[in-house]
C-alpha cells in the first residue's frame, strides 16, 4: 500500500467515525451546529472516495495514449472535490437558517461540546498527516483532501464557540455558528475549485518562480536572453518550456549542450518539474519577420558551382551555412594545392570570396583554409 493510499484510507475511516461522533452528540446534545458539522463529515468520507479514485489514477504510470502520464486525473480530482465541498456548505447553511427560524430554544449540553472538542484535535492531526504526505508524492488530490480536513477543525471550532455560547444564554448563537459553519465549507470549496482550473487552463507560473527561473538562467553565460516561457501542471508537476537566445554563431552541438545545461539545471532548482523542453534561437524571434526563403541544400548547390569555376587546386571545399539577422551567410573551408605560394593563396581566397557573394541568394561569404590533413 503506498503512503497516498494508507492516508486516504485512514482519513476515510476518521471521516465515518467522526461523523457519528457529532451526529449522536449534535442529536443528544441539541446542537444544530454539531449536526451541520455532521453533515460535513459525511461529505468528507464521499470526498475520500473521490481522492483514492483519482490518486490511484493519476500515479499510474506513462503509456502510448497518456505520453505526459495520468497526472491530470489528480487535478480534475481536486476540482470536483471543491465542486462537493461547495454544495455541501450550500446546503449546511440552509438547514441552519430553517432551525434559525424554528427557534426552538434547545440549550447544547456536555456531550455536545465533548464531540466537537474531539473533531477538531482529530482533523487537525488528520490535516497534518495528509498534507505532509500530499507534498511528499506531489499530490493535488491529497493536498485538497488535507485542506478539507483542515476546514472540519475550522468549522468544529466554529461549532463549538455557538455550542458553548448557546450554553451562555444565548441560543442563537448555535444555529448561527451552523451557517457560518457552511460559508466556511463554501469557501474552501471555492478555493479548491479555482486551484483545480486554473490548472486545468494551464495557468502560467508565478511572477515569484519566473524570477527564480530568471536567476537560474543568467548563471549560464552562454544564455543572452530568454523568452516565451510557459508551463502546464500535470499531477502537482511542471512541464516547461521555453526560447533562450545564444551566440548566433554557436553550434548545433554547442546550442545542444547549452540546452541541456538549462534543462538540467531548471529540474535541479525545482523539486516539481518533470521535464523541461528549451528551443535555441540565434536571434531574436522578434526580429525575424519571416522564415529564411532559401534552404542550406539550395545554397550549397549554388555555391559549389561558383567555387568550381575558379583556377586552382581546390579540393571539396566544406560548406557551413549560417541566417543571422535576415542575411544568409556562408563558411567555407577550402583545401587547396599545397604547392600555391602565400600570395596565390590569398588571392585564391579573395576570388572565392567576390565569386561567392555574386550570387543574389548569398549576402556574405567568409572564406578559410582548412590546414588539416
Amino acid at each position: 500500500m503506498t503512503p497516498g493510499i494508507k492516508a486516504i484510507i485512514i482519513g476515510a475511516v476518521a471521516n465515518l467515525l467522526l461523523a457519528g461522533l457529532k451526529f449522536v452528540g449534535g442529536i443528544l446534545g441539541n446542537s444544530v451546529a454539531l449536526v451541520a458539522d455532521a453533515i460535513h463529515s459525511l461529505s468528507d468520507l464521499v470526498t475520500d472516495i473521490i481522492v483514492l479514485f483519482t490518486h490511484r489514477i493519476g500515479q499510474m504510470p506513462q503509456d502510448k495514449d497518456h505520453p505526459y502520464g495520468h497526472g491530470r486525473a489528480e487535478t480534475i480530482g481536486a476540482a470536483v472535490i471543491g465542486l462537493f465541498i461547495i454544495a455541501t456548505g450550500i446546503g449546511v447553511i440552509y438547514e441552519t437558517w430553517q432551525a434559525i427560524n424554528e427557534e426552538s430554544g434547545r440549550t447544547p449540553g456536555l456531550l455536545a461540546i465533548i464531540a466537537a472538542t474531539l473533531s477538531i484535535a482529530i482533523n487537525e492531526g488528520l490535516f497534518h498527516y495528509t498534507r505532509r504526505v500530499g507534498e511528499a508524492t506531489q499530490s493535488p488530490s491529497l493536498i485538497a483532501n488535507a485542506w478539507h480536513h483542515r476546514s472540519d477543525a475550522i468549522s468544529s471550532i466554529a461549532a463549538l464557540i455557538g455550542i458553548i455560547g448557546a450554553g451562555q444564554g444565548f441560543p442563537f448563537m448555535d444555529p448561527l455558528a451552523g451557517a457560518i459553519v457552511g460559508g466556511m465549507i463554501v469557501k474552501v470549496g471555492i478555493d479548491i475549485t479555482r486551484q483545480g482550473v486554473r490548472d486545468l487552463m494551464d495557468t502560467a507560473l508565478s511572477d515569484e518562480h519566473t524570477r527564480e527561473f530568471h536567476t537560474i538562467l543568467k548563471a549560464i553565460p552562454e544564455v543572452l536572453h530568454f523568452h516565451d516561457l510557459r508551463s502546464r501542471v500535470i499531477g502537482g508537476e511542471f512541464l516547461i518550456d521555453l526560447h533562450i537566445l545564444v551566440d548566433p554563431e554557436m553550434t548545433v552541438t554547442e546550442g545542444h549542450r547549452v540546452a541541456e545545461i538549462v534543462r538540467r539545471n531548471l529540474i535541479k532548482a525545482f523539486d516539481n518539474i518533470q521535464d523541461v523542453l528549451v528551443h535555441v534561437d540565434g536571434e531574436s524571434d522578434a526580429e525575424v519577420e519571416a522564415i529564411y526563403p532559401i534552404t542550406r541544400k539550395e545554397l550549397i548547390e549554388i555555391a559549389q558551382p561558383l567555387i568550381s569555376e575558379l583556377k586552382g587546386d581546390i579540393l571539396q571545399p566544406k560548406i557551413r551555412v549560417h541566417h543571422i539577422k535576415g542575411k544568409n551567410i556562408l563558411d567555407v573551408f577550402l583545401k587547396i594545392d599545397s604547392k600555391l605560394n602565400m600570395e596565390d593563396t590569398r588571392d585564391l581566397v579573395a576570388n572565392v570570396k567576390s565569386k561567392l557573394e555574386t550570387a543574389p541568394q548569398i549576402d556574405q561569404a567568409r572564406v578559410f583554409l582548412d590546414l588539416n590533413s
